[in-house]
């Protein structure tokens, strides 16, 4: 196998690759030639390169890849500059193709001219479709597009070489083939004009369009702008021939070459990170795919992944995800939330779209993190915490001057407050606009229905009622009275679970699905893509989507979270010892306690003087459980501490877990996390041993 050279950022230009000295052909690009990429530019270079483009192996010898976003390849033959040049009336164009991804919108194989107004264009849609395209001088764009496969609604098959050929002719119009065999055919000619050309001193263009083009399948039109991609494929054996090539010779061309290599492509698999064995969080750079990592200017630090030490699930903080944290299976199946969102409707104002923050204003506009950031505030043997920070933003990087007109617009702030048994306190800092939606995420090559059981959802009450929803027949509706508790039905071993404070409910998000695609909404402008548009459905498996199934109504800016792989209703347990916490009791005089703090899931102490211990009773019962219960005890200030737990001493361990956290005037916390579930009272006793 070849090596793979990368051309990084900029502009290269390498010499001519050659014209084809075959009497029938115009111009012909073979790829082969991998070592001008350390020359200069030499008289007669007819090839510039751009972007983050790379050769790989082709279907002979070596092949151009286009990484999706940034790559584009200018190609000017010396005979384009003469003015005298005129282009056959009867042409035809022939290339050998592979796809790693649907394009967001027409994207060029070979073009030259302005697209939609002069010269041709032979590209791929975002469904697969090939399509030759041409201008006659008469105000219409002529469209000759390969079929849909009536089962698919695709294309062409992705990573796959496919041997593509455009032509035309007068009398006959345009044609497509694709493997050799004719696709399309149009002839709907008024006049006889023929392909216009101008510009032709700017050469073909392939792989990038020369002007943006709206990514199609907007939810949104008035929300969704013409954006920068590229072909995100391979590309070789490009020819241009000075006739309209029979269906024989086409036939002929397809059958002579026989693909020397497989078409390369990296799988595209959510980040995993191997298992360390040990609670904590810790800074990192989370890789996807190498295109994508490759756009990215960041160092090794940017990303947050916080994991277990008995669970084998994950918490991410990833740039993908424009670092809304996601909670991770044990088989890599995602699920996220959504930030603060407020939005702006422009058609219900004054004023051109382009003018004013338009759409969703939240974080999923955030493609390139350039607001969103995360930070580790404590992790330790008692509790991480992790503060996630990001700007309300349009599609267009606009922020909303509100709610005070001080130009800051509207910002985000949350703390997670993450304990040893996964479980997960959301704490919303005060800000505007809603916050909670259930939402999984699909990598590429997986639909909706892979990722997630058509029974997604199951409810339940502080009472232990529950019910189970399904999706199978259309969008439900939850009617479980008094709901707080909702369970996500993952096709994983541990199901993401959240619970609001008692009040707090559910409704099901019932927008936007289309049933011939999934049984759920399902797009893809979200996460990790770099398009400018704030909703775009998904047509096929091809790349990263998130699909939505509810809304929630919290009380109060905070929520719990975790996963879980036992009974559902063990949860129950859980909620009732966050909404209906245990009242705690102090022996002595040596402490006093600030109550349960429920957005930290902990209780609150102080110490008031220097005692060697700490002892209090928690009186549980059945409708306030003891369910692994935290304390964080302010001037403490030793640093090896023993439980008595109703009697029996217990040492630091998996059971017992503590930490000394400083603040920035040094005044020492003691966070204790306790591995404990009962329903009944439960004397508790921390001893300070001497140093």
């Amino acid at each position: 196998m070849k090596k793979l050279i990368f051309i990084f950022l900029g502009i290269l230009i390498l010499p001519n690759i050659g014209k084809a000295q075959n009497n029938n052909l115009l111009f012909s690009w073979d790829f082969n030639d991998t070592t001008v990429i350390s020359q200069k530019s030499k008289p007669g270079s007819e090839l510039l390169i751009g972007g983050l483009t790379k050769f790989v192996p082709g279907v002979k010898d070596t092949a151009i890849k286009f990484d999706g976003f940034s790559s584009f390849i200018d190609a000017i033959p010396s005979a384009l500059s003469h003015e005298d040049y005129e282009f056959p009336k009867s042409i035809s164009f022939e290339a050998w193709i592979s796809l790693g991804a649907y394009p967001w919108n027409w994207a060029p194989i070979l073009t030259i001219g302005k697209y939609k107004i002069t010269g041709f264009y032979l590209g791929i849609d975002s469904r697969g479709r090939v399509g030759l395209h041409m201008s006659d001088a008469t105000s219409v764009w002529h469209e000759c597009n390969s079929k849909l496969n009536p089962t698919t609604k695709l294309g062409l098959e992705l990573k796959k070489w496919y041997h593509v050929v455009g032509t035309y002719n007068p009398k006959d119009g345009l044609a497509i083939y694709v493997n050799g065999k004719l696709e399309n055919t149009y002839n709907n000619f008024t006049f006889d004009y023929g392909i216009a050309y101008n510009e032709t001193e700017k050469g073909f263009r392939m792989g990038m369009n020369r002007e943006m083009l709206a990514p199609t399948d907007a939810i949104r039109d008035w929300a969704t702008y013409p954006s920068r991609y590229s072909l995100d494929g391979i590309i070789d054996e490009v020819k241009i021939y000075n006739k309209c090539l029979t269906a024989d010779e086409i036939q002929a061309n397809y059958t002579l070459v026989k693909p020397e290599n497989e078409p390369q492509f990296a799988a595209r698999k959510f980040p995993t990170v191997k298992p360390s064995g040990r609670f904590g969080a810790n800074y990192m750079r989370l890789k996807y795919y190498p295109e994508w990592d490759a756009i990215w200017p960041v160092g090794e630090f940017d990303d947050v992944v916080v994991q277990f030490d008995e669970l084998p699930t994950k918490i991410m903080f990833w740039r993908g995800t424009r670092y809304s944290p996601c909670l991770v299976t044990e088989n890599g199946k995602w699920m996220a939330d959504q930030s603060r969102e407020t939005g702006n409707n422009w058609f219900l104002s004054q004023g051109s779209r382009n003018d004013m923050p338009t759409g969703c204003i939240e974080h999923m506009s955030d493609v390139q993190c350039r607001s969103s950031r995360v930070s580790i505030i404590e992790s330790n043997d008692a509790r991480v915490v992790v503060n996630w920070r990001y700007l309300q933003m349009d599609v267009k990087y606009r922020q909303m001057d509100l709610p005070n007109n001080t130009g800051f617009g509207q910002w985000g702030s949350e703390i997670y407050y993450i304990y040893p048994d996964g479980v997960v306190v959301r704490k919303l800092l005060p800000g505007e606009g809603g916050w909670q939606e259930s939402i999984f995420l699909s990598e590429p090559g997986t639909r909706p229905e892979d990722n997630m059981e058509l029974a997604a959802a199951t409810l339940m009450n502080m009472k232990g009622e529950s019910k189970t929803y399904s999706w199978e027949k259309g969008y439900p509706v939850y009617d479980l009275p008094d709901a707080n508790i909702q369970v996500i039905n993952l096709k994983s071993q541990f199901k993401p679970f959240t619970i609001f404070r008692t009040g707090g409910s559910w409704e099901v998000f019932n927008l936007e699905v289309r049933p011939e695609y999934s049984h759920f909404p399902w797009w893809n402008h979200w996460p990790v893509a770099q398009i400018i548009s704030d909703g775009r459905s998904a047509n096929a498996p091809d790349r990263a989507a998130h699909s939505s199934l509810s809304w929630g109504n919290p009380v109060g800016d905070v929520a719990l979270y975790g996963m879980t792989d036992k009974d559902p209703q063990t949860i129950v347990s859980l909620a009732r010892s966050w909404n209906y916490p245990a009242e705690l009791k102090l022996s002595g005089s040596g402490f006093e306690s600030a109550g349960y703090d429920y957005s930290q899931r902990a209780y609150i102490l102080r110490m008031k003087s220097n005692p060697a211990n700490l002892k209090f009773t928690l009186a549980g019962n059945e409708g306030s459980p003891l369910v692994n219960p935290a304390f964080v005890i302010k001037n403490w200030k030793s640093s090896n501490v023993r439980l008595i737990l109703d009697g029996k001493s217990i040492n630091r361990g998996k059971d017992f877990r503590y930490a000394v956290e400083y603040d920035v005037d040094g005044t020492p916390s003691l966070i204790v996390w306790i591995k404990y579930q009962s329903e009944k009272k439960a004397e508790f006793e921390l001893i300070s041993i001497p140093e």
